[in-house]
């Protein structure tokens, strides 16, 4: 039960670990919502899948939120879930589900199914049902959010499990150029999503270009008012190339495949935080350069941070001219020990 196909961490969460459990054999159905309930979730611009049902509303904030009326006029159709035939029940970030309604079907659904819950919140929810929910094991990132909700759940059934990561999976790069219409020639950097301080990126890259004139920066943007807000910036940066798209991962590794290096910018976060994207990105293998932040806080040498326009022009530039090997073999053996194959199995050996 989570985000599915859709642009959130959780969904990339839940993505990676459902399509691995169909890799290692296993039945899946994704009880997926119908509804988001905020005005920054969106779908991948791609059809669901077959073991998708979409029965329920999901509320992004629900974390924040401790009005009972509200959680309770969540939609919720609960029928495809009692009707199912499953051993297990895995619900992703449970306060983004109608929790209070759920918490009314989950004992029926136990006569025939464990239950995991998979927690994504990163501070202490307002959510009143949260610590009322019964779950025969909870899953946590690292140590961090176990300490958090260790007065929450018991200890015993909390279990670290880290993110999974996408299989490694590099791509042709000539050949991915060719399906997106890039430039065959031309030195690509590439972000997507969100972007905070998007200027301080431009600028890095304006000055990069006097030793790097064929140097293009690719921007996807999944909604219509950042894609707006950045071609605006194209008059004052030719080498920016604006694209609207929210595409599935195996197109999104297109993208990923075709570039030299990929920048993620973020701002500080108010909560714990692990960062979707890098997980789901560093299979690519292409260098990925990130805001020094507490976003990207648990990864060490298999990303490269910098803090300012300066520090990126530099390390941009390192990466340009060859100077990426290591932080490439640092990132798959990230990707190895945590595959989404390797999270998948640990996580069915807890229940």
């Amino acid at each position: 039960m989570s985000s599915w196909n859709a642009c959130c961490g959780v969904s990339v969460h839940a993505e990676l670990l459902g399509r691995a459990l169909r890799r290692l054999g296993h039945e899946l159905t994704v009880f997926a919502p119908r509804q988001y309930e905020d005005d920054r979730t969106r779908l991948y611009l791609a059809p669901d899948e077959p073991f998708v049902v979409r029965n329920y509303s999901f509320l992004r904030y629900g974390d924040r939120c401790g009005n009972e009326d509200l959680l309770r006029s969540l939609y919720l159709d609960v029928e495809p879930m009692l009707d199912g035939d499953f051993d297990l029940l895995i619900v992703e970030k449970p306060t983004s589900t109608p929790l209070g309604r759920l918490l009314e079907v989950l004992p029926r659904i136990r006569r025939k199914a464990r239950m995991m819950a998979i927690l994504h919140e990163g501070s202490m929810p307002a959510n009143p049902y949260f610590p009322k929910a019964d779950w025969d094991a909870v899953a946590v990132f690292d140590e961090r959010y176990r300490d958090l909700f260790s007065g929450v759940f018991p200890e015993e059934r909390m279990h670290i499990v880290p993110f999974p990561c996408h299989p490694v999976d590099r791509r042709d790069k000539p050949e991915a150029r060719r399906r997106l219409g890039l430039p065959g020639d031309a030195e690509i950097v590439f972000s997507f999503g969100r972007l905070h301080e998007p200027e301080t990126i431009l600028k890095a890259l304006e000055e990069l270009r006097a030793g790097h004139p064929e140097l293009v920066y690719l921007y996807l943007a999944g909604d219509p008012e950042m894609y707006g807000s950045m071609k605006a910036l194209g008059g004052e940066y030719g080498f920016l190339d604006v694209r609207f798209d929210r595409p599935p991962t195996r197109v999104l590794y297109d993208y990923l495949g075709a570039a030299d290096a990929v920048v993620f910018s973020r701002g500080h976060p108010r909560h714990l935080a692990v960062s979707s994207s890098v997980h789901l990105c560093l299979g690519s293998l292409t260098p990925i350069l990130c805001s020094d932040v507490a976003y990207f806080e648990t990864f060490g040498g298999e990303v490269i941070k910098y803090g300012d326009a300066a520090k990126l022009e530099e390390k941009l530039r390192a990466v340009l001219e060859g100077g990426a090997a290591e932080v490439s073999a640092r990132a798959r053996r990230f990707v190895e020990r945590q595959s989404a194959d390797v999270i998948a199995d640990r996580l069915l050996e807890i229940m």
